[in-house]
């Protein structure tokens, strides 16, 4: 089994420099939450994740089935406020060129995408908080 790591470090307000291998991204709220809105929100970051990883399954299966052009994907989520999650998550893929008769197999390949098995599964999350 693969370990992921990810350091993550505030620098100045709410904004957050995320560290992934060799990357750099920044995270931060927006200014209505008391940020500067420098970076995605956290919530917007993990909708990313779902679209983006959406979007290389169904490219993955674009190419098996020989179709060319652009992979598109829109998602959506609800952002609840009691309790406070995302829920609700919406995929819409478009693969140019994908027959009707390969549309369920195409749903089948996208769906077992990483992120969405794993927001779909529970999940536990062991925290630890130290000084």
């Amino acid at each position: 089994m693969a370990k992921l790591n990810v350091q993550a470090r505030v620098n100045q307000g709410f904004q957050v420099e995320v560290g992934i291998r060799q990357h750099r991204l920044l995270a931060d709220l927006t200014p209505d939450k008391g940020g500067k809105d420098t970076g995605p929100t956290p919530p917007e970051l993990l909708l990313a994740s779902l679209a983006a990883c959406s979007a290389i399954f169904a490219q993955m299966f674009a190419q098996r089935e020989g179709l060319s052009g652009p992979v598109e994907v829109q998602a959506e989520a609800e952002l609840a406020d009691q309790p406070m999650v995302v829920r609700d998550f919406r995929v819409r893929v478009r693969i140019p060129g994908l027959p009707e008769e390969k549309r369920e197999k195409a749903e089948a390949f996208v769906g077992r995408c990483v992120v969405s098995q794993t927001l779909c599964a529970a999940n536990n999350v062991s925290l630890s908080v130290e000084g």
